[in-house]
């Protein structure tokens, strides 16, 4: 096989064969005689050993190298290559920086904007329920609420507490390295339960943390305005991660708000704010600055002299935000769904979630 051929081969298996800024992406992120030897994939060491003419010792060596740089994923089969592109994007772009390709991260958002956001709406909408689900900051539960242990991020954290990492997030790594680059928020973010921590830990792109780190970060992050999301179940052993997300780069809510798909794409809390009319006088706007799905708007009522902040209920899904932002309290989240809300089980294929 030629070198160009193994590029092309692997394009080939994301769906994309044809896609020149695919081949763009490939060719930076990897050597030819790279893309030859990950063509190969899946395979043995000592078959791999055996067609390269190396030693087993070295295809070792080198396919923790390639993980590393977020080259290839376990499955079922064997180390491969990534099929799904968010996997391969997720893993490049949260690798240690020093191994990030340099232009790597404008490479992508190219992509992204030439059509890869609309694949990525589609996937997302593909499920009788949407894959992901948004679950309120800790300090913006109603008081004296008991929250179910799935809807809390302290209890989804002290769940997995025996191996937690922490890794930048992917989205905003290569928003920030491309010349879209508006999106100011924190970056090391991503918490990681399970074997993904494993992973993580494994090829080095992780930080191991306590429990009472994570649930610091947590703070940080929904304080810095990002909405955590999780895996849309209510069975805590498949809740492996907690994402902190943004709709200024992350690929999942900057799509699905782009092609307004949200509600089909993303399962809101079972919370909805409620605003106390009295006390938002001074027409702040705190709280239209922090909702990144436009569920807030400002309107002129009756009896006041300032515009008060109005919920607008089918694009609100409940993260809490701003009720964590709103000075005067005015703002206050209220309980509007039942367990059952929350499914049991996620119907379809797992490489669309984070």
């Amino acid at each position: 096989m030629a070198t160009h051929e193994a590029y092309v081969k692997l394009a080939e298996s994301t769906g994309h064969k044809d896609s020149e800024l695919l081949h763009r992406i490939l060719e930076r992120a990897m050597k030819p005689e790279e893309a030859l030897f990950l063509s190969a994939l899946p395979a043995s060491n000592a078959d791999l050993a055996a067609k390269f003419k190396m030693a087993e010792k070295e295809v070792e060596d080198k396919m923790l190298q390639f993980a590393r740089r977020g080259l290839v994923v376990t499955s079922r089969k064997g180390t491969r290559f990534p099929r799904d592109l968010g996997t391969l994007h997720d893993n490049i772009l949260a690798s240690v920086p020093e191994l990030i390709p340099q232009g790597i991260g404008q490479l992508w958002m190219d992509f992204y904007d030439a059509g890869w956001w609309k694949e990525i709406v589609s996937g997302l909408t593909q499920l009788p329920n949407p894959a992901l689900r948004v679950i309120m900051p800790m300090n913006a539960m109603p008081a004296g609420f008991k929250p179910l242990p799935y809807e809390s991020a302290e209890e989804i954290i002290m769940a997995h507490k025996d191996l937690i990492s922490i890794r930048r997030c992917c989205c905003r790594v290569g928003m920030q390295s491309s010349k879209q680059g508006t999106c100011k928020h924190p970056i090391f973010t991503c918490t990681q339960f399970g074997r993904r921590a494993e992973y993580d830990l494994y090829r080095g792109s992780g930080k191991k943390v306590s429990a009472d780190e994570a649930i610091a970060i947590h703070h940080e992050a929904t304080a810095a305005g990002l909405t955590p999301t999780v895996t849309n179940i209510s069975v805590m052993q498949g809740l492996e991660f907690i994402c902190y997300c943004c709709a200024d780069a992350c690929l999942v809510l900057h799509p699905i708000l782009r092609g307004d798909k949200v509600m089909a794409a993303l399962r809101p809390s079972r919370f909805l704010p409620k605003v106390d009319q009295k006390l938002c006088q001074a027409g702040c706007k705190d709280c239209v600055q922090v909702c990144g799905f436009g569920a807030i708007e400002m309107k002129t009522i009756p009896g006041h002299k300032t515009p008060v902040a109005t919920i607008i209920k089918e694009k609100c899904v409940g993260c809490g935000l701003c009720a964590i932002k709103c000075g005067p309290k005015a703002i206050v989240m209220e309980l509007v769904q039942p367990p059952e809300f929350i499914p049991e089980t996620l119907v379809g294929p797992s490489s669309i979630v984070h």
